[in-house]
């Protein structure tokens, strides 16, 4: 009799799959990094080795369940930072999307994607479609917040597109520079627009 517990016949717990991602979410997302041996996730999560790959398979497919948990999480929480901001246009969404991404609460979120983002780029095979989600997963919502104030459904999506773009690449200058004061000039002159 073989005790193997990555043997087939052996069922998966899901709740304990589940607590598991939800575990690994909030360890990536207070690292900042998904940089992490599967013997460190084990320690970390308090279960072993053998168990993480009998419940993802690997150490990649643990991180991926993982990044699609905090991904949810922060959605969740922009979802209701975006209500409480009732953006109507353009410079009010930037606005509000400027507040959700330097809140503190927020920010290991976004240093976590970040990371992850840039490694998607040279290492698709261990991040697929991330790149692509991180767009997606706040398009349709930042589409929908503009259309009543846009001309049609393709302004309205140009639109959040833009504000998307302003938002990623300031966050990039800040991140690679450090210089706040000048990415507060440059969102003061969109601001003016």
């Amino acid at each position: 009799m073989r005790n193997d517990v990555t043997t087939p016949r052996r069922p998966r717990d899901e709740q304990l799959r589940q607590r598991l991602t939800e575990q690994a979410a909030a360890l990536l997302v207070a690292r900042q990094s998904s940089a992490i041996t599967l013997r460190d996730l084990a320690a970390a999560l308090d279960t072993s080795s053998r168990m993480l790959v009998h419940h993802f398979g690997s150490r990649d497919q643990l991180i991926t369940a993982a990044l699609a948990h905090a991904r949810r999480q922060l959605l969740d929480i922009a979802r209701t930072q975006l209500t409480a901001h009732d953006p109507h246009d353009l410079r009010s969404l930037v606005a509000a999307l400027r507040s959700i991404v330097t809140d503190p609460i927020n920010r290991p979120y976004f240093r976590l994607f970040d990371e992850v983002n840039a490694l998607a780029q040279t290492q698709p095979e261990r991040f697929p479609d991330f790149g692509h989600a991180s767009v997606y997963d706040w398009l349709p919502q930042l589409t929908q917040l503009l259309a009543p104030t846009s001309t049609d459904d393709t302004d309205a999506r140009a639109r959040a597109t833009l504000a998307l773009a302003v938002i990623r690449g300031l966050m990039l200058d800040r991140n690679a520079t450090h210089e706040q004061a000048r990415i507060d000039a440059a969102f003061a002159v969109f601001d003016a627009l």
